[in-house]
């Protein structure tokens, strides 16, 4: 028996699904539903560049991108990413920028992924956490892809948010629709 994943797309696949932020309204999603995100923005997961810190930048934010997520962080406020989905590496990925947050080092963490993504028991810890925020969901799909598609993008994705000294008792969840 053939192992396929559940959706298939017609599209090769990019090595370890690192597909980059092309989309701009991503990033708008992002800073219209949390307009807390200021100060000095990092990428960690931007070795060849990154759509995100482009946004941000355009948008006014000061943002770079890092080659490497594992690398220490100085004066740094906010980390935004899409992480390379990596099955062995995503969650490590996210726990060294969710333990930046406990050592004080930044005051949130923002991470792009799939709507399904918190719904496996073994990222509990992750989404129970004194620092997870909450969620945005983005009311669009996603394109992944420059130029002309065949076909509209298949997966939801939605912003997750890990913030310092967070006063809310429940994580939160919004909504963001493009305005037209």
């Amino acid at each position: 028996m053939i192992n396929k994943p559940y959706v298939h797309s017609n599209y090769e696949r990019i090595k370890d699904d690192d597909y980059k932020t092309i989309d701009p309204r991503c990033v708008q999603a992002l800073l219209e539903s949390c307009p807390i995100i200021r100060g000095k923005i990092v990428d960690p997961c931007s070795p060849s560049g990154s759509g995100i810190v482009r946004r941000l930048s355009e948008l006014g934010c000061v943002a770079e991108g890092l080659s490497d997520a594992f690398l220490p962080t100085k004066d740094v406020d906010w980390i935004i990413t899409n992480p390379p989905y990596k099955k062995n590496i995503v969650d490590e990925i996210l726990w060294h920028q969710i333990h930046r947050l406990e050592d004080e080092n930044v005051f949130g963490v923002a991470a792009l992924l799939r709507n399904n993504f918190d719904f496996a028991k073994t990222r509990w810890d992750m989404f129970n956490s004194l620092w997870y925020f909450g969620q945005v969901h983005m009311m669009f799909r996603p394109r992944w892809i420059e130029g002309e598609q065949k076909h509209s993008p298949i997966h939801n994705f939605v912003w997750h948010i890990w913030k310092a000294r967070s006063l809310i008792s429940a994580p939160i969840v919004l909504y963001w629709k493009e305005s037209k």
